[in-house]
């Protein structure tokens, strides 16, 4: 009897682990395979119980599966821990962080902003949070900026140390975009800093989420195209990296700052629970730069971790 109640148990937790395996190549086309995907780290660790409850219950085909399946998430995961050689480059900080409606504390931005970064992208940026931004200092360090703002979530801004040029809004995005070239000293060529706020999957319409990042894959593959230099983007995308049209965008050189860094899986959302946040939907890509670190930081008043990541040119 109880070699049968594990023999369940195991191939459940087996399922449920290769369901989310497999969520990593299957288009999310609805919110139940978007749970699914979202929830792969935590649904992965069923691949190793299956198989301990299944190597109890002396269940040995099973168990070879489990030990399979655990295999190929060890596969899948452990690159996001791997940290990336580090070139001799220009060093640049970037600080990237959503501020809840423009709810969060301007303070606290800002002093994070003075201390450890040399670009600064924001979104849910309203009228309401520049006037607290402006009023706490951050233009004395940070005289450079390019803004979209906008009541609720729909505002964007980047502020910069460096000088900037080419500033580009771009409106076709549920939420906006800005765009601009920092000119960061010593460097060859200016880099193409983006900030973007994809819309949500739920509640919004998760068509419109798709095609946001449709639309983000194109910009991307368009910056490369035509910039002489790196490009950086940061924002609240609004997805994991176990989903599949979040990796599309890892392409023509593009990567994920924090599998770059070895950070693993650097969860942001929602942080403003008695717990650790759960997912991981704040993310800084890189192209031309290697990020040598990326960490999160607590934002009083924003239900994300704002994200701070160091990055070398090369």
């Amino acid at each position: 009897m109880w070699q049968s109640v594990l023999t369940y148990a195991g191939a459940f937790s087996l399922c449920t682990a290769a369901a989310a395996l497999a969520m990593r190549w299957i288009p999310v086309v609805n919110r139940s395979l978007l749970a699914l995907a979202a929830s792969a780290p935590y649904l992965s660790i069923g691949a190793p119980i299956g198989a301990v409850l299944s190597g109890v219950a002396r269940n040995w085909p099973l168990t070879a599966i489990a030990v399979a399946i655990t295999v190929a998430a060890a596969v899948v995961q452990l690159p996001l821990f791997r940290r990336a050689k580090a070139p001799s480059g220009t060093a640049l900080r970037f600080l990237s962080a959503n501020l809840r409606y423009g709810r969060a504390d301007a303070e606290a931005v800002v002093r994070y902003a003075e201390a450890s970064a040399d670009i600064v992208a924001l979104q849910e940026l309203t009228p309401a949070a520049l006037a607290r931004l402006e009023a706490a200092g951050l233009d004395r360090m940070f005289p450079h900026r390019a803004l979209r703002e906008m009541d609720e979530p729909g505002g964007v801004g980047l502020w910069s140390r460096h000088p900037i040029s080419d500033v580009r809004i771009d409106d076709g995005f549920w939420l906006g975009m800005v765009a601009a070239d920092v000119h960061v000293p010593e460097a060859p060529a200016p880099t193409r800093v983006l900030t973007v706020h994809l819309s949500a999957p739920w509640p919004d319409p998760l068509q419109g989420w798709r095609d946001d990042l449709a639309r983000l894959a194109s910009t991307l593959l368009n910056a490369a195209r035509a910039s002489t230099g790196p490009v950086l983007l940061a924002g609240d995308l609004n997805a994991t990296p176990d989903m599949r049209e979040f990796r599309r965008l890892l392409r023509q050189g593009y990567r994920d700052a924090g599998a770059q860094a070895g950070a693993g899986v650097v969860r942001t959302h929602p942080s403003d629970i008695a717990a650790p946040p759960v997912f991981a939907v704040d993310h800084i890509l890189t192209r031309g730069y290697v990020a040598t670190s990326l960490r999160t930081l607590p934002v009083p008043g924003s239900d994300h971790r704002a994200l701070l990541a160091e990055l070398v040119a090369g």
